[in-house]
């Protein structure tokens, strides 16, 4: 009874947490790429590389019903119907070049804001990250 038995992963399907987290990278970059694009079919596109990254991640995490759910209905529908209406709607690209240099003020004060709000309601051994 003393011996010592090896384990398999069963939960992530074998693959390692780095796996989990380089996709959770990637999808945090797609996340960001689908608010900076100011053409709205590389933002949609952007959407659908997001859609697909959180559901691979869900796949691997071993939730295969939910990661392929997501696959479906929110690649294979949402962001088909999306597309669908920006073909439709015929944005001119004239419309889209807009400046929009003095909402950068009006946004760091909105994230300073909401990160002083966050971390006043936040107990202090949850507000610190990684200690």
């Amino acid at each position: 009874m003393n011996q010592l038995f090896s384990v398999n992963e069963v939960l992530t399907s074998g693959y390692t947490v780095e796996f989990l987290d380089i996709i959770s990278v990637i999808a945090l970059f797609f996340g960001i790429a689908v608010i900076v694009n100011k053409n709205p079919i590389a933002s949609l596109l952007s959407l659908i590389g997001l859609f697909g990254s959180i559901s691979v991640y869900l796949i691997l995490s071993g939730l295969t019903f939910i990661g392929l759910t997501y696959l479906i209905v929110y690649i294979g529908a949402v962001s088909i119907l999306f597309l669908f209406i920006l073909m439709l709607l015929n944005i001119r690209t004239s419309e889209l070049q807009s400046n929009n240099v003095n909402s950068i003020p009006l946004a760091l004060f909105i994230t300073i804001l909401f990160n002083y709000a966050l971390f006043q309601l936040l107990p202090y051994y949850m507000a610190i990250l990684n200690s």
